[in-house]
């Protein structure tokens, strides 16, 4: 028995196109916006915020780039849909991996600083 690969039809490559041009302009887009704001961090003198930001936001978008192009592969190419759309998968899932852990890491530390704020308050007003 030869292992047939499944081949979407035409309305569902072409939903599949557009999300992966949409993917494409919003990935060069924050590639853009996070080496600018990289180059910024230099400017601002070291600015680690803007360093780490830009940074954060190029690797999202480069991840983006490799999700829209094993997107627009699907389209491309024949008999290979599911093994595209799965690599597709797999970089969307590190960036949203990425984006778990920040949004992770950031509630941590907004939980710290309201028990010290609270923590603060209570020996300010004794």
């Amino acid at each position: 028995m030869e292992n047939q690969q499944y081949e979407f039809d035409k309305s569902q490559n072409e939903l599949i196109l557009d999300l992966a041009n949409k993917m494409r302009f919003v990935a060069y887009l924050s590639v853009a916006v996070g080496t600018l704001s990289f180059i910024g961090g230099f400017i601002d003198g070291l600015d680690a915020t803007n360093l780490i930001q830009g940074t954060i936001i190029v690797i999202m978008g480069i991840w983006t780039i490799k999700a829209s192009s094993s997107f627009r592969k699907i389209v491309d190419t024949r008999g290979n849909d599911i093994v595209n759309l799965m690599g597709a998968l797999g970089e969307l899932r590190k960036l949203y991996g990425l984006q778990y852990w920040l949004f992770i890491i950031g509630l941590i530390f907004v939980a710290l600083a309201l028990i010290l704020a609270i923590i603060a308050s209570f020996a300010l007003a004794n």
